[in-house]
């Protein structure tokens, strides 16, 4: 059998070629368990006359991948160390790594790297820096993870050579975010470390941005459509840009009006709400880029004339014709819809265009004053239609669950529990980011659009002692960063300059939960959790005043409640006490006083987004969610990868399954813990499982009980609900991660 070189010649194929590299792989770390000639025989079924040695390689990984599982853990070792082998022959043709300055320097000859990394750092430092990384920390990395890393950030060229090795990766991202700071090498040591031993994770944009000349960093955006043909014009132009620049779209459309409201004087009827969201759909589909299709979430009153016809406009139920099968919709509720579906009464329904004060009042802070309104419209007569508060959650949570992508904005947790003083009206794609925004209009400067810079810490990982260093290094990291950012509209880079909020998260809680050797919902877990909650969110506002005292504080500070010395322990929602106590272990009161003696860097800091992508790389359960399996088969476009859970031998008999109890309840107490200390909300999940119940038939009545005990407990938003079902075999990443690709951390 004959090979094709690289450069085109054949040779004969030299099996001991193969030994050898799979003798390396083995001894690395000593895997003894392995038989080298049992896999060179399943590779040599795969084999054909003249194939590429490059493709030989990837055999051998595939067979090894396919001998991994939790009773063989080396074969696992073993897949890895062969990726690094390859990765390490086409960056360095050859084990050992070139030196940093190297790496740099050929990078930006290619125009690869940003000649920043080369120009402002001198030899000496780049000698220190090149001293400090630590290359075997690529033999920390899980197969699944470094996969991920390989697929999804290592930077490759034309022809899909890669270009840089995980750690030399590491380290020139942490040079370009701290490149101009004062006592810069110890900071990009310090981001270094934390990201090469998965302390902290970057989102996609960020990693695939930072050490380029690219300056998209944000992850989506958070925009509302006013009532105007300027502000679709508008809303148009600002969604199709944000989509080339890969960012999600969260578009609030609560305020367009309503099926048949009057147009020019009564002369015609307005179309509604359903014509503009194909509209949405048909823009976000026009400007995908890469062969990776943009997605958007609308925002809708549960209080419009047409909102029977949008929660159908993905059911099976609807003609094909009429659905809109790209976009997820979520309704905005309050206190008066739960009320009135508890007396069984009927909801009213009012156009938007009609009751302007009526919208502009469920936007706001004011709750009361919303229901004295709508009240007053009710008794007055002019409600556009009506429907029983019970049959809109019946079929609110139908949809919800066949479809899984119908969510909820509680607005009245979300304003009450506010980080902000002006009025919450929407989120962004993932349900997490809450930003005060405006209708569009065509030349504004203002600062309407809500851009979301994310970051994760691993809660598995970073302890309560970390947690204080931890916070202040990714608050300044991202300070650092997020003014260079360089966005389509003037209103988003409006909005970066005059909040500078953050949404800093944090991953890997099942795996914390299961360190406790307890359960979701468990007292021992809950505490836990809540003592760690507290050290998290007072170290980054700790870290955002010193950052405004070195600095200067958020423009727009004054616009927060942190600005009247509010923190989360005071507007929370109390009903969180009766999980875990009303105790707490810094002092909040010297906190407060700082900050309104020296503002905040941040409006916002905290919020827990999804983390499909880094969560592997990191060898890191996603988000907050539980585990569907020890072993979770997760699938992309380009991708079959086994992730193990972490310690998963170990932790097995604590570890919580998804779907192998009713775990929803449980899961939500969690996040109704979280909610009390952070300053935005959560991309919040449940959990079903049809063969725990009679007939293998989800109750209507749990489901809907679950939404309600959410806001009971002062949830301010839930996303996807998950269903188990007979391919969940396969996890694909994007059911259950950022609906665009671009929120996930």
């Amino acid at each position: 059998m004959t090979v094709t070189k690289r450069n085109g010649n054949l040779e004969t194929l030299d099996i001991s070629k193969i030994t050898e590299s799979l003798t390396w792989a083995k001894n690395r770390d000593k895997l003894t368990s392995i038989s080298i000639s049992d896999i060179e025989v399943a590779s040599n079924l795969h084999f054909y006359d003249k194939m590429e040695t490059a493709e030989i390689h990837d055999i051998m990984i595939s067979v090894v991948k396919s001998l991994s599982s939790l009773r063989t853990m080396d074969m696992d070792t073993l897949a890895r160390n062969l990726i690094l082998q390859k990765v390490y022959k086409e960056t360095y043709n050859c084990i050992k790594p070139y030196t940093l300055h190297e790496i740099i320097k050929i990078n930006t000859k290619l125009k690869i790297y940003n000649s920043k990394l080369l120009s402002k750092f001198n030899e000496k430092e780049m000698s220190l820096l090149d001293a400090h990384i630590d290359h075997s920390r690529d033999f920390t990395f899980s197969t699944a993870g470094l996969e991920q890393l390989v697929n999804k950030y290592i930077i490759k060229s034309k022809d899909g050579l890669m270009l840089e090795s995980p750690q030399a990766m590491y380290m020139a991202i942490s040079m370009d975010v701290f490149r101009d700071y004062p006592n810069r090498i110890y900071w990009i040591k310090f981001l270094y470390d934390a990201l090469s031993t998965f302390k902290i994770s970057f989102p996609t944009p960020m990693m695939k941005a930072l050490r380029t000349k690219s300056t998209d960093y944000a992850s989506c955006i958070a925009i509302m459509l006013g009532d105007s043909i300027d502000s679709w014009t508008a809303g148009k132009s600002a969604i199709m840009k944000h989509t080339v620049a890969s960012a999600g779209i969260g578009v609030d459309i609560s305020s367009v009006a309503s099926i048949n409201d009057n147009v020019k004087n009564g002369l015609i009827k307005h179309s509604g709400k359903i014509p503009l969201l194909r509209a949405i759909d048909a823009d976000i589909q026009t400007s995908s880029q890469n062969g990776r299709r943009g997605q958007a979430v609308s925002f809708i009153n549960f209080f419009d004339p047409e909102i029977e016809s949008i929660l159908a406009l993905k059911s099976p139920r609807t003609a094909s014709d009429l659905r809109i099968n790209d976009m997820k919709y979520t309704i905005k509720m309050n206190e008066l819809l739960y009320s009135r579906a508890n007396e069984n009464k009927y909801i009213s329904l009012f156009s938007s265009r009609k009751q302007k004060h009526l919208v502009s009042l469920f936007d706001s802070k004011n709750t009361n004053a919303f229901i004295d309104e709508y009240e007053r419209l009710e008794e007055a007569g002019l409600e556009d239609g009506k429907i029983l508060a019970q049959e809109f959650f019946n079929i609110f949570t139908s949809e919800r669950f066949e479809n899984g992508i119908y969510y909820i904005m509680n607005m009245d947790e979300s304003n009450n529990n506010s980080a902000y003083k002006e009025g919450i009206s929407q989120s962004n794609i993932c349900l997490e980011f809450m930003s005060p925004t405006k209708p569009v209009i065509s030349g504004s400067e203002e600062p309407d659009i809500g851009v979301c810079i994310l970051t994760n810490i691993n809660q598995g990982t970073v302890s309560i002692e970390e947690l204080s260093l931890c916070t202040e290094l990714v608050v300044r990291a991202l300070n650092n960063i997020v003014h260079r950012q360089i966005h389509p509209t003037a209103q988003a880079n409006a909005f970066v300059r005059d909040y500078t909020s953050l949404g800093i998260g944090f991953a890997n809680h099942a795996y914390f939960v299961a360190k406790t050797k307890s359960r979701f919902g468990s007292q021992i877990a809950m505490d836990a959790h809540n003592e760690w909650m507290e050290h998290f969110q007072y170290g980054l506002i700790k870290a955002s005043v010193q950052v405004a005292k070195e600095y200067y504080p958020a423009p727009r500070f004054d616009y927060t409640t942190y600005s009247n010395g509010i923190m989360p322990i005071d507007r929370y929602n109390k009903h969180v006490d009766e999980f875990v106590a009303n105790n707490t272990t810094l002092n909040w009161k010297s906190l407060r006083l700082n900050v309104k003696r020296h503002g905040m860097a941040n409006c916002a800091l905290s919020m827990v987004p999804p983390s499909e992508t880094s969560s592997v790389i990191g060898n890191m359960t996603s988000g907050m969610e539980p585990i569907k399996n020890l072993v979770t088969v997760k699938g992309s476009k380009t991708n079959i990868i086994n992730q193990f859970a972490p310690e998963a031998i170990k932790l097995s008999q604590y570890y919580d399954f998804a779907f192998d109890r009713k775990i929803t309840k449980d899961y939500l107490k969690h996040v109704a813990i979280t909610q009390k200390w952070i300053d935005l909300s959560i991309s919040t999940q449940t959990f079903y499982n049809p063969e725990l119940y009679e007939n293998e038939k989800v109750s209507q009545r749990e489901l809907i009980e679950d939404i309600f005990f959410a806001k009971y407990y002062g949830i301010k938003t839930m996303y996807y609900n998950n269903t188990k079902s007979s391919d969940d075999e396969i996890d694909i990443a994007q059911n259950q991660g950022c609906s665009s690709g671009g929120c996930e951390v």
